[in-house]
């Protein structure tokens, strides 16, 4: 690739426009975080499919590549998950109960 550090600012600045981390956009295209790193930092080009997954994500979230950067394709932009990504919340947290406070809950409870 001829122009290799520009894709790699691109690619920082739709991360950056996006909110996502290196992990977030490296678990939606289904490669390691430190592929992306490697990329933002232009230590390794990444594979041709990698490139591929990447742009395609980025672009369906709504970032154009320009001659001078990236920017929004419309503002504002609507809400993206990438592909492979699998939690889109948090886990929510279930609350223990005892036997005790079950049985406690249930007798406090008058039947209406």
């Amino acid at each position: 690739m001829q122009d290799f550090p520009k894709l790699a600012a691109q690619v920082r600045g739709a991360r950056a426009l996006l909110g996502w981390s290196q992990a977030y956009l490296a678990e939606g295209i289904n490669v390691r975080r430190v592929t992306i790193a490697d990329l933002e930092s232009c230590k390794h080009e990444p594979q041709a499919s990698t490139l591929f997954a990447l742009m395609n994500e980025l672009t369906a979230a709504g970032i154009v590549f320009t001659e001078t950067g990236v920017e929004f394709q419309s503002w504002p932009p609507s809400p993206y998950v990438p592909t492979g990504c699998v939690r889109t919340r948090k886990r929510i947290r279930r609350k223990h109960y005892s036997r005790r406070d079950v049985a406690h809950h249930s007798s406090s409870t008058t039947p209406v």
